[in-house]
C-alpha cells in the first residue's frame, strides 16, 4: 500500500512543477512564530547541572532560552552522536533562543530563499510555571519534513500559564547535517539518523534537569506534529529511547510508510552518490566535514522523488533503528508507553495546494496518472475517489493524500499498537479552521489541514499559518478543551477530566476515534470507513 500511495502522491506532485514552476514545493512549510528576541520580565536564576542559568519571569510563566543540551556538532562532531554539552563559569544568559539548525528560508514568514541558523544549533527552551513544583513536562519535537523548522518557532508559555505543566521545545539536526547516511560516515553500526539521535540527548537533558524548572523528571510526556510526530514514531522503535519518555502523543505523524523511514541499503546508495556530487567522489568522513553548510543546502540530494518530499528521511538497519518501525510495531517490542495518536480531516490540502497553478489540475491528467500507476486497481481508486465527487480535481488528489498517506497509515498504526499498550485515537475535524494560507484554483477551501490542530494545542499564533485570534468562541472553546485533554495525558497517561467528554482508549474491534469539531467532541467508529482504508490494506 505505502509504495503505490507513495508513487501515486509523488506523481500528483510532479504535476504542479509542470504546470508552475513558480509553484512553492508542496510540502508542509515550517512554521517561523516569531517568538520575542529577548522574553520580557525580570530576571530569573536556576541551576542546572552545567551552571546558573538567568532567564524571566513575566505574568506568572518563567521562560529559559538558548540552553545548550549538547555539544555544537560542528568541526570533527559533525555527523556524530551528539556529545555531553559544555560546562560554564558564571551565569548564562537565557533570555533569546539559540541559533535554529541550518535549514532553507520558509515561504511563510516572508523570508524564501537563502539559508537561517548555523550548526551550532542544539539548544532547547523551557516554558515554566512561575509556582511550577513536580509538574508534568512535555517536550515538543517540532514538524518541517526533516529539514527545517525549530523549537523556537513554538511558545509554550500559555500552556504552561493555563495548564500548569513545564513545557520543552528542542533543535534537532536537519536535512544532510540530520540524516545523511554514507558509507565514509559509518561508525560501529551507527550512520545516519543524527537528527533522532540530537532528540534523545535533549530527553536524556529533561530527565537530568526538569527538577530545575519545577518539573517532575519521572512524568515527562513527548509530543510532535508532522516530521516531529514521525520522529516520536522512531523513538518508540529505537531501542536507545528506552526510558527517555513516559508517555507519547502524536499528531499526524505517521513513519511507516516508506516515503518517511527508509532501508539503510537504500540510503547508503543515495548518501554514495551525494557525497560525489559534493566532490568527494571517496566519500571518506574528512572530506564530508570539511564541505561547508551552505553547499550541502545547495547540492540537490541525488534520486527521483516529488518535490517537496522528504529527501533523507530517518533509517533503519542501523543501531538507531535496528528494525523498520512497522516491524518493530508489529512484534510489539517496542517502548511500551501510553500513547495519544491522530490525524486531522483533510490533511492532504496543505499538500495539493499547489498543483495547477493559476487552474486546476485537468482531469484527464489526474485520471492517466492513477492509471499509470494503479494500474489494474486503477478503476477501483476512480471510483472511490471520482472527480465528480469532489468540488475541484485537487480536492480529489487530496482526499487521496490524506487517506493513503496520513489517515489510513496512522489509523492502522494505532491499532496495531492498541494491542500491546494503552492508545487513545482522535481526528482533528474543523473544516472551518483559521488560516492565513491563500485558497488556490485546486484548493479552494483547505478545511481541516495538515497542521491546522498546532494553534489549539499551543493558544499561540503560527506566523503565516494561522492565528487563534481568529477563532469564533465556539473554535476557542474546542482548543481548550484540546488543551485540557493533552495536558490530562501529560498528567496521567489519561486524556480524562472533569467536565469532558469521556475518552475511551482504542478498541481495535471497533475502531473507536474521539472526533474534535467546534460544538461537538464525539466518539466515532465510522473513520475507517470514511477514509476508504480498506482499499489501500493491501
Amino acid at each position: 500500500m505505502t509504495r503505490t500511495l507513495s508513487l501515486l502522491t509523488a506523481a500528483l506532485l510532479s504535476v504542479a512543477a509542470a504546470q508552475d514552476t513558480t509553484a512553492p514545493a508542496p510540502a508542509l512549510p515550517p512554521t517561523t512564530q516569531a517568538v520575542p528576541a529577548a522574553a520580557p520580565g525580570v530576571p530569573v536564576r536556576t541551576q542546572v547541572a552545567q551552571g546558573t542559568l538567568v532567564g524571566r519571569e513575566a505574568n506568572g510563566v518563567r521562560v529559559w532560552q538558548g540552553i545548550p543540551y549538547a555539544a555544537a556538532p560542528v568541526g570533527e562532531r559533525r555527523w556524530r552522536a551528539p556529545q555531553p554539552a559544555p560546562l560554564w563559569v558564571g551565569e548564562r544568559d537565557a533570555s533569546q533562543p539559540g541559533s535554529v539548525c541550518v535549514q532553507p528560508r520558509g515561504a511563510l514568514d516572508g523570508s524564501a530563499g537563502g539559508l537561517r541558523g548555523s550548526e551550532d544549533c542544539l539548544f532547547l527552551n523551557v516554558s515554566a510555571p512561575a509556582n511550577a513544583n513536580r509538574a508534568p513536562v512535555m517536550v515538543w519535537i517540532h514538524g518541517g519534513s526533516f529539514r527545517s523548522g525549530a523549537g523556537s518557532d513554538y511558545d509554550g508559555r500559555l500552556l504552561a500559564r493555563e495548564r500548569g505543566v513545564v513545557v520543552v521545545t528542542l533543535n534537532y539536526r536537519l536535512g544532510a547535517l540530520g540524516f545523511l547516511a554514507a558509507p565514509g560516515l559509518l561508525e560501529g553500526r551507527t550512520d545516519g539518523n543524527y537528527g533522532l539521535l540530537d532528540q534523545q540527548a535533549a530527553l536524556r537533558w529533561v530527565r537530568a534537569n526538569a527538577a530545575a524548572f519545577g518539573g517532575d523528571p519521572q512524568n515527562v510526556t513527548v509530543f510532535g506534529e508532522s516530521a516531529g510526530g514521525m520522529s516520536i514514531c522512531d523513538q518508540l522503535a529505537s531501542p536507545g529511547a528506552a526510558g527517555l519518555f513516559d508517555k507519547a502523543i502524536l499528531q499526524s505523524g505517521p513513519c511507516t510508510p516508506n516515503i518517511n523511514t527508509g532501508a539503510l541499503a537504500d540510503a547508503l546508495r543515495t548518501g554514495a552518490a551525494y557525497a560525489r556530487d559534493l566532490g568527494c567522489p571517496d566519500g571518506s568522513a574528512a572530506c564530508l566535514r570539511a564541505v561547508p553548510a551552505e553547499q550541502l543546502l545547495r547540492t540537490p540530494v541525488p534520486g527521483r522523488r516529488a518535490p517537496g518530499s522528504v529527501a533523507l528521511p530517518p533509517v533503519y538497519g542501523d543501531d538507531v533503528l535496528p528494525r523498520s518501525p512497522q516491524e518493530a510495531f508489529r512484534s510489539g517490542q517496542i517502548n511500551h508507553v501510553p500513547l495519544m495518536i491522530g490525524s486531522n480531516l483533510d490533511e492532504g490540502t496543505l499538500f495539493t495546494a499547489s498543483i495547477g497553478g493559476a487552474r486546476d489540475i485537468p482531469a484527464w491528467q489526474y485520471w492517466a496518472l492513477v492509471a499509470l500507476l494503479e494500474r489494474w486497481n486503477a478503476p477501483r481508486i476512480l471510483a472511490n475517489y471520482a472527480t465528480r465527487d469532489y468540488p475541484t480535481v485537487g480536492l480529489t488528489a487530496a482526499a487521496i493524500v490524506t487517506d493513503g498517506l496520513f489517515a489510513c497509515p496512522v489509523n492502522d498504526m494505532a491499532r496495531t499498537l492498541a494491542r500491546v499498550t494503552p492508545v487513545y485515537a482522535y481526528e482533528f475535524r474543523d473544516r472551518n479552521a483559521p488560516t492565513k494560507l491563500k485558497p488556490t484554483a485546486s484548493v479552494p477551501n483547505y478545511g481541516a489541514y495538515h497542521a491546522s490542530e498546532l494553534i489549539s494545542v499551543f493558544g499561540t499564533p503560527l506566523t503565516g499559518l494561522a492565528d487563534p485570534a481568529q477563532f469564533t468562541p465556539a473554535q476557542a472553546d474546542l482548543a481548550r478543551t484540546m488543551r485540557a485533554y493533552w495536558t490530562n495525558f501529560a498528567r496521567t497517561g489519561s486524556p480524562n477530566g472533569t467536565d469532558l467528554p469521556i475518552w475511551r482508549p482504542l478498541d481495535p474491534t471497533r475502531g473507536n476515534v474521539l472526533t474534535f469539531q467546534p460544538g461537538s467532541v464525539t466518539e466515532s467508529t465510522a473513520f475507517r470507513q470514511e477514509h476508504r482504508c480498506d482499499l489501500w490494506d493491501r
